[in-house]
């Protein structure tokens, strides 16, 4: 057997106990997944904990059914405007005074690329854990090991800026491009309070956030932002500014003593 398989596998297995952990050892609604998901297969609905929160925001354009007998899923519709940013901002938006503990943002895509689903299991064995203060409210897929490998962190470009993007379908598409560009100055024209992150890892827009570091934004700001998504089947460079930004955005700020 290929060994790639072999990996992903691996992944998907992991998964399953860190479910069950889940579903065990956290308290009841602690977690919310909130979903970016278009046409995709529901199969990743059978590694989430049933005793948690599950979102989904549907764009797609086929009739969808859900799995029977999980009371805690909710199916949003949303116009196909935007892409996974487009779904997390809206929930944060409609949800700002009544977010729950923790939010875990990912795009349904996950379990169809192994780079994904990497990113997914590192996030998710995060909020799993007995320990959970130590990553002070913010969980993304940075780490030096994981699974016993050594992985390099890539230095984040504050320049950066996205005219054309090429899919993990391997299609390319133009981007709408950013009034507020590059990604440092979009960063400091909305977030001015927070800290830009030198050191980051692609995200692949998989991230889990407490509820206190979403709220240390101003609504407003994402309101703002989320405001400037407007055309349907169309792609915005902010929203790959925000893919690259979110460990910065929500990571609170450090005391001063």
């Amino acid at each position: 057997m290929d060994k790639n398989k072999i990996s992903f596998k691996k992944y998907l297995i992991y998964l399953k106990i860190l479910k069950i952990k889940i579903e065990i050892f956290t308290p009841k609604n602690t977690i919310e997944f909130v979903i970016a998901h278009y046409n995709e297969s529901f199969e990743y609905l059978k590694y989430l904990p049933k005793n948690q929160i599950i979102t989904i925001y549907y764009k797609g354009d086929k009739k969808v059914l859900l799995p029977k007998n999980n009371l805690n899923i909710k199916l949003i519709k949303l116009e196909n405007i935007g892409k996974e940013y487009h779904s997390y901002l809206t929930h944060i938006v409609n949800n700002y005074e009544n977010l729950t503990k923790i939010n875990f943002f990912f795009s349904a895509s996950f379990i169809e690329l192994k780079d994904r689903t990497r990113n997914f299991t590192k996030i998710y064995k995060k909020i799993s854990s007995f320990n959970i203060k130590k990553y002070n409210g913010l969980y993304t897929s940075e780490d030096k090991y994981f699974l016993f490998k050594k992985e390099k962190n890539k230095a984040l470009n504050p320049k950066f800026r996205i005219f054309n993007h090429i899919t993990s379908k391997n299609t390319q598409h133009k981007i709408i491009q950013s009034d507020k560009f590059p990604l440092d100055n979009f960063f400091f024209t909305y977030f001015r309070d927070k800290k830009l992150d030198k050191i980051i890892k692609s995200l692949n827009g998989i991230f889990a956030t407490n509820k206190e570091n979403i709220i240390s934004v101003d609504k407003k700001v994402f309101q703002t932002i989320v405001s400037e998504y407007t055309i349907p089947n169309k792609d915005y460079e902010s929203g790959h500014y925000l893919e690259r930004l979110y460990p910065s955005i929500f990571k609170l700020n450090e005391k001063k003593n």
